[in-house]
């Protein structure tokens, strides 16, 4: 049996298919952009269930089954180069569809395999394509300067203050000891300040948004910085309000930046937080 023919393809069923995303079929009055599939060869097309397309690739079987899968995704060079691959697409379709994207490597051995999982979801699926309609997804990471906050902490927060005050009048052998407690003080205080400062951003910007998420913050083996990620969020928006958010974030930057805050805002993305499908 073959798959119906779409966007002027023929596939047949002995190939595996690749999903990349869903989109809404009335999207696909306007041309797929011509791309190759995760093989290099392939090209690739459209399938149509009703109100919403599948943007898929065929693979071989031979080279894409689950044994030599498992090979491939073992290795960290291609998964890197393929990965890249499938954001890549995904970016190039967001360009002219709202898409639901699928994660990496979301693989249907079967036709019949991918119309189940879509009669499974499909209504689901057309809620999220209308919510995020004429929407962005931009993401938010707020890096510090862990000097400058504990040296902030340390001259201007109260409790620390209490502390000092404590502290002077004690004894000098006391004074010694209690000084070291100090120090893990200033150390938790600074870390409370990280929390706020960054809750209090992410309080502001929330409210231009329609939904957020708030993410795990990366360690400096994955950033790459030298400062520390102090918080990590993703923001749905309206599209006439981006201009105000990125305004928004640009002010609080440059209000904050000597005190060694540093905020880093990129997008727009296509809905990996928004449009999820378990």
């Amino acid at each position: 049996m073959n798959l119906p023919k779409a966007k002027g393809e023929e596939s047949t069923m002995e190939k595996l298919i690749y999903l990349y995303g869903i989109i809404p079929s009335a999207a696909t009055s306007q041309p797929l952009p011509r791309l190759k599939g995760l093989d290099g060869e392939s090209d690739l097309f459209s399938l149509s269930f009703d109100e919403i397309d599948a943007v898929v690739c065929e693979l071989d079987p031979e080279a894409y089954g689950e044994k030599e899968l498992e090979k491939k995704t073992n290795d960290a060079k291609w998964l890197h180069k393929y990965a890249f691959h499938h954001h890549e697409v995904l970016m190039k379709l967001y360009e002219n569809y709202p898409i639901i994207p699928m994660k990496f490597c979301t693989i249907y051995t079967s036709y019949e395999s991918l119309k189940s999982t879509i009669d499974q979801h499909k209504q689901h699926m057309m809620e999220l394509l209308e919510n995020i309609a004429d929407k962005e997804e931009w993401i938010l990471k707020i890096y510090c300067e862990a000097d400058k906050v504990k040296e902030r902490v340390a001259g201007y927060n109260e409790t620390v203050e209490s502390k000092k005050e404590e502290i002077a009048a004690m004894s000098p052998g006391r004074q010694y000891l209690e000084k070291r407690k100090l120090d893990q003080l200033i150390d938790q205080e600074a870390e409370k300040e990280k929390q706020a400062f960054s809750e209090k951003i992410h309080e502001d910007l929330a409210s231009l948004s329609i939904d957020t998420e708030v993410k795990k913050n990366w360690n400096k083996d994955v950033t790459g910085r030298s400062d520390e990620m102090c918080w990590n969020s993703v923001y749905l928006l309206e599209k006439s309000v981006v201009e105000s958010f990125l305004s928004a974030i640009k002010k609080k930057q440059k209000e904050w930046e000597d005190a060694g805050w540093h905020m880093e805002v990129t997008g727009p993305w296509p809905s990996y937080h928004f449009a999820k499908i378990s």
